[in-house]
C-alpha cells in the first residue's frame, strides 16, 4: 500500500482512518493513474481485485474515512440503502399518498366530494365541513394535493 501511506493502521477490528485529503462527505481521496479515486475503493481493489460493475464498496462501520479492509464489503446500491435503514441512518421515506398515509384525514371519496362542492360553495365553507384548512382545499381543487384522485 505504498501510495496509500496516509492510512492510520490500527488494530484489526479498529477503523483505519485516511489522514490525507478528504471529500466533503468524509471519504478519503487519492490521485491514481491520472484520476481522483476513493481511497476505500482502492484499498478494496488492492486486497480483493476489481470491483464488479454496478457494485459499491460499503462500510460496515459507517465511517467514511475508514480504510480497514475488514470493514469493507461489496454491495449494490439497494444493499447499501438497506444497510443504512437497518442501522437507522437513512432519511425517512416520503409519505405515502392519499388514504395509504396513516395521517390522512380524508378519503378519496371526500376529495371527490370537495372538488364537486367547490364549484357551488366557498372553499372556506368546504374546509369547515371537512375539518381541514382552506389551503388544503385549494390544493385539492388545483390538484396539487391528492393529484392521483
Amino acid at each position: 500500500m505504498g501510495r496509500l501511506n496516509r492510512i492510520d493502521v490500527r488494530g484489526p477490528d479498529d477503523c483505519w482512518p485516511w489522514t490525507g485529503p478528504r471529500l466533503p462527505k468524509g471519504y478519503g481521496r487519492v490521485y491514481i493513474d491520472g484520476r481522483d479515486s476513493y481511497v476505500h475503493r482502492v484499498v478494496w481493489e488492492e486486497e480483493n481485485g476489481p470491483i464488479p460493475d454496478g457494485m459499491l464498496v460499503c462500510h460496515t462501520c459507517d465511517n467514511p474515512p475508514c480504510c480497514n479492509p475488514a470493514h469493507l464489503f461489496l454491495g449494490t446500491n439497494a444493499d447499501n440503502l438497506a444497510d443504512m435503514r437497518a442501522k437507522g441512518r437513512a432519511a425517512p421515506l416520503p409519505p405515502r399518498p392519499g388514504e395509504r398515509n396513516p395521517a390522512a384525514k380524508l378519503t378519496e371519496a371526500d376529495v371527490q366530494r370537495i372538488r364537486d362542492l367547490c364549484g357551488r360553495q366557498s372553499q372556506a365553507s368546504v374546509a369547515r365541513e371537512f375539518g381541514v384548512s382552506t389551503s388544503l382545499v385549494s390544493k385539492i381543487v388545483k390538484r396539487q394535493a391528492w393529484a392521483h384522485v
